[in-house]
């Protein structure tokens, strides 16, 4: 599609949005619920509708209706956000095309220690949550560093889990083509000023092939120089997931509340690799011959993560504060084996010397422990009946201890390193009703790291509001991205693919940085609902590997290399038919370019649309609720290729009396397959769940 063929989709969206709202202007009634209540876009209690900030929330219903085992399927509606394969495992977080790196994933206001290089950031975070513990989510799109510091250039993920309650509880199954599941909530209800939960999650991802043929090219000789053939089988086996809250009313004027949570994990996984042969220097007669590289290659991975927060928080005719310590740990572990026979010792070739043991390892380990220690403490004063004015700080620690920053070679025999970065920080916030129809909301951020200083990091937003159902929305901020500790000091050598993987840090890093603004104008009346925005993302200094110039094999380094600009749009507009059915249609436009090369970045659709078939009963004891989808992805780029396809999609909840219910769905139901995009056609699962 061209670009005035994009416009014109665009403008019709647009116009249709308009005239439709405007159409209801003189209808009774507004079934849209524009009161639902958002806490991480200003870190307080704001409605949806009086935020300036593009933001979404889906509570534990949608996610019921959604039929989803997992936080990836709850969040697969969810407005401008990409959860795209990141290779054979893991999922990337895109929010308006930034990169997945630029996204912050918090889990009740928390962060949570993960994997930290430019292109592993979140790609396992959202599978390691129980989504049967979420209460909602709550989704922020565009620059948040005013409020959350570094990681938050894109915006924020917020993971927010129930709170303990009355007694009663939840059992549950689930099955599919991925994973089964058990499932478990047990709340003890009061116990003098006690409530106490816990929630529990074991779940077996099964293993599925998938086919791989490669071939790899030689630099030298332009001739074929090794072929990966079979099938790959990775990251499958079991993890369980455990969580237990437990809350102390002081039952006092002031609404006192000391709240302790302590999570669990662990993964136990494997990975089977398909075979590879190369052509290698025997030293013997023939000089050069076919070999197997990789021969029955198997990987185990033990992960283990930890996490314990108290928090004390009450609230007062004119203040609601928190006071709130956490800390949090991954442990990982991985074996590798490879029954390859190769020449022992080095082989002298044309190139030079070459050890093929340590270029395709029998055996190669890997061990990391990332570590997060955050103190923090907010308040909000309610000052009048036009301000309300929110300030903090925080003293976060981040270590990492692992293998990958030990520079030792490839094998079982490998050194550890450590390093940490400490950040502390203050923000700002004022809410300023400046009359019936302006809402205002400036914030203000300074943090400073120990390995690069002092940034501070401005934003703005505003609400207008023509009348009680069209509003004009609009956003002004400065986002920062802080290198990680990976980025700044990795001395890797890993067996990865065909062969061994070499990556640098730099100590010489610049911050990434961007600069942001979007407007939009929103409405709903009667029936009709609709939303249309336009946003614009300056990023510098972006943070890549690239080869090392002069290098052989696979040398790589971080580098600061690119500039981007990331401009789009995004569109929504829908109606409800009666109390049991709604129609909805967003489509969201991306541009997103290297400003140097002029290359459109990788890993990015140029178009999104999503048509969808709401159905819901509202019945609480026997309901029935249903989701029909089509989604279409234009110009997914990827590898300079791009690629155009469609996904139709199904999902249900039946409640067969109060205490039992049935869900599943079907993910791409004609069994679209684009094997580049690891899109392995359709996906099916279905579960249970007993409550009480």
């Amino acid at each position: 599609m061209k670009r005035t063929q994009r416009l014109a989709v665009f403008a019709a969206l647009t116009a249709t949005l308009m005239g439709n709202v405007a159409a209801a202007a003189d209808n009774e009634g507004n079934r849209l619920d524009t009161g639902e209540i958002l806490v991480t876009a200003s870190r307080t209690e704001e409605t949806l509708k009086a935020e300036p900030q593009a933001a979404e929330v889906i509570t534990a219903k949608d996610i019921r209706r959604m039929g989803a085992d997992d936080v990836l399927t709850a969040l697969a509606l969810a407005n401008n956000l990409n959860l795209s394969k990141a290779g054979m495992t893991g999922t990337s977080v895109q929010i308006r095309g930034m990169s997945t790196n630029h996204t912050l994933i918090l889990v009740d206001g928390k962060r949570y220690s993960g994997e930290d290089a430019s292109n592993t950031t979140n790609v396992y975070a959202l599978q390691r949550l129980n989504v049967s513990d979420i209460d909602r989510i709550e989704i922020v799109r565009g620059p948040s560093s005013s409020l959350y510091g570094s990681d938050a250039m894109g915006g924020v993920i917020n993971i927010i889990t129930k709170v303990p309650k009355e007694a009663g509880g939840r059992v549950g199954v689930s099955t599919g083509t991925l994973h089964t599941s058990e499932y478990f909530n047990f709340d003890f209800g009061k116990h003098g000023r006690w409530t106490t939960s816990i929630d529990g999650r074991l779940e077996r991802r099964r293993p599925y092939n998938r086919y791989t043929y490669t071939e790899t090219i030689s630099p030298m000789t332009h001739a074929v120089s090794s072929i990966t053939d079979g099938y790959t089988r990775s990251m499958y086996g079991m993890r369980k997931l455990f969580h237990l809250a437990s809350q102390y009313d002081f039952e006092n004027a002031n609404k006192n509340k000391l709240r302790f949570d302590i999570d669990y994990g662990k993964e136990n996984f494997r990975s089977d690799f398909p075979d590879t042969r190369s052509r290698i220097f025997t030293g013997t007669f023939p000089p050069v011959a076919w070999r197997f590289t990789n021969k029955n290659k198997k990987e185990w991975y033990d992960n283990e993560q930890r996490g314990f927060s108290v928090e004390y928080s009450g609230k007062t005719k004119r203040n609601e504060y928190k006071v709130r310590s956490y800390y949090n740990k991954l442990k990982k572990y991985s074996h590798l084996f490879n029954e390859r026979v190769l020449p022992a010792g080095s082989v002298i070739t044309p190139m030079g010397p070459i050890n093929y043991n340590l270029q395709y390892p029998k055996e190669d380990m890997d061990s990391a422990k990332y570590s997060t220690w955050v103190t923090e403490a907010q308040n909000t004063m309610y000052i009048g009946d036009k301000h309300n004015l929110t300030f903090g700080g925080e003293y976060r620690t981040v270590k990492y201890t692992g293998t990958r920053l030990g520079d030792s070679a490839s094998g079982m025999s490998k050194d550890k390193k450590s390093h940490h970065i400490d950040s502390y920080a203050a923000y700002i916030q004022d809410q300023w009703q400046v009359n019936d129809k302006l809402y205002l909301i400036p914030s203000l951020r300074f943090e400073y790291n120990s390995q690069f200083g002092s940034e501070v990091t401005p934003k703005v937003g505003l609400t207008y509001n023509f009348n009680p159902h069209w509003r004009f929305k609009a956003n002004w901020g400065y986002g920062y991205k802080a290198p990680t500790i990976s980025e700044l000091y990795m001395r890797m050598h890993r067996a990865m693919g065909v062969t061994t993987v070499n990556i640098y840090g730099n100590p010489d890093l610049d911050p990434e940085k961007s600069r942001s603004f979007d407007f939009g104008v929103e409405g709903n009346k009667g029936d009709w609902f609709g939303k249309v925005t336009y946003f614009n993302n300056k990023v510098s200094n972006l943070i890549t590997t690239e080869r090392i110039p002069g290098s052989t094999g696979m040398q790589y380094h971080y580098v600061n290399i690119d500039d981007a600009q990331i401009n789009g749009a995004e569109a929504e507009v829908g109606r409800h038919f009666g109390k049991r059915w709604t129609v909805k249609l967003t489509y969201n436009w991306l541009d997103a370019t290297d400003k140097h090369s002029h290359e459109r970045l990788n890993g990015r659709a140029r178009a999104t649309t999503t048509a969808q078939l709401i159905y819901d009963d509202n019945n609480k004891q026997t309901g029935f609720s249903a989701i029909l989808w089509d989604q279409f992805a234009q110009d997914y780029r990827y590898d300079g290729d791009d690629y155009t396809y469609n996904t139709v999609n199904f999902s249900f909840n039946k409640q067969l009396n109060e205490a039992f219910s049935i869900y599943g769905g079907v993910d791409n139901i004609f069994n679209k397959k684009v094997d580049d995009l690891y899109v392995d056609g359709r996906m099916w699962r279905v579960g249970a769940e007993w409550k009480w």
